[in-house]
């Protein structure tokens, strides 16, 4: 749908009359003549947080199983440990893989420090081990700014065009993870 105030002139006349021609009414909000209310951020629907839970879920699940695998959960767990606070990062006192239930600030904590934390954990790889070491730390960097940048309270062009390309560049690597994906529904998202 063309805006009023986008277009060529007819595009915005079709716009202007798209309310008119299905008989809806139009008012002023009683909200909109406040000044420190803003029309544009009346009505914000919040889906952010839902789908940041579940992602940080699947995330951490992923990341668990691949350790697993490769026999470096300990060495995330050790690391997780040892890191001190600072701005920004409340030091967590529980080791990563053992948590089945994280409060805000500790997925917070998390999505800041996963990267390096992994990173660090997947150092010196056996030949056979450096490709899908790589495409993990990769895999998880940009799903990590995919939903840093989302959180931006206002977006521009370049911005989007960031999430853009974190969010094409994670489904190119997500494979890495494709066999720790636990059920049939999430198994079918993964499918190309």
């Amino acid at each position: 749908m063309i805006l009023p105030t986008q277009g060529d002139e007819t595009e915005r006349r079709e716009a202007r009359q798209y309310p008119d021609n299905r008989a809806v009414e139009t008012s002023d909000g009683v909200f909109w003549k406040m000044k420190c209310i803003s029309p544009t951020t009346i009505i914000v629907p919040d889906i952010l947080p839902i789908v940041y839970l579940r992602s940080l879920k699947h995330l951490k699940d992923w990341v668990t199983s691949f350790l697993e695998q490769h026999s470096r959960i300990d060495r995330l767990n050790q690391l997780w440990a040892m890191m001190p606070p600072y701005p920004g990062f409340a030091r967590i006192n529980k080791p990563y893989s053992p948590v089945t239930q994280w409060t805000g600030k500790e997925m917070n904590a998390l999505w800041r420090v996963v990267v390096p934390v992994l990173a660090v954990t997947l150092l010196n790889p056996s030949a056979s081990e450096r490709i899908p070491f790589t495409e993990a730390v990769l895999c998880v960097n940009n799903l990590v700014y995919f939903h840093l940048t989302a959180q931006y309270r206002y977006h521009t062009e370049a911005t989007i065009e960031y999430m853009e390309n974190y969010l094409e560049e994670f489904h190119h690597q997500k494979d890495v993870f494709s066999r720790f994906c636990v059920s049939k529904s999430t198994n079918r998202a993964w499918m190309p």
